[in-house]
């Protein structure tokens, strides 16, 4: 995923996003809540986005990209694909923001009665902000 993310940047000029593990470890934790309380969305377990990036120790504000798929929808490629089609996830990954860094989270299970879902969180970071 990260190689896609920094292609994509790349083929418009963009610099790469730095992968600290801070955010690598907030975006596992994001996957993880959504799966726990079975909420897709923002706040699932009822914390903002910001939750886990607060309580990894990363220095900076944050912006979030959230999808899933199973089977074939659940690969790298597809979900980024959705990403892209979509104009706000789209403007996270290629810099509405001055991100400088990203956090890529996968985590595995049911959600919403569905088994082997495949959870996929991307944290984006503007450090010092």
């Amino acid at each position: 995923m990260l190689c896609l993310v920094n292609r994509a940047r790349a083929n418009y000029g963009l610099s790469p996003l730095a992968a600290p593990s801070s955010l690598a470890w907030a975006a596992a934790r994001k996957s993880v809540d959504v799966l726990r309380c079975d909420d897709f969305s923002h706040q699932a377990c009822g914390r903002d986005s910001e939750y886990w990036v607060e309580r990894s120790g990363y220095e900076g504000c944050a912006g979030e990209n959230l999808a899933y798929g199973y089977g074939r929808t659940a690969t790298p490629r597809y979900i980024f694909r959705l990403w892209m089609n979509s104009s706000g996830h789209r403007e996270n990954i290629l810099g509405a923001y001055p991100y400088d860094d990203i956090g890529i989270g996968l985590q595995v299970g049911a959600l919403g009665g569905a088994r082997n879902v495949h959870v996929w969180t991307q944290v984006f970071g503007i450090r010092g902000c």
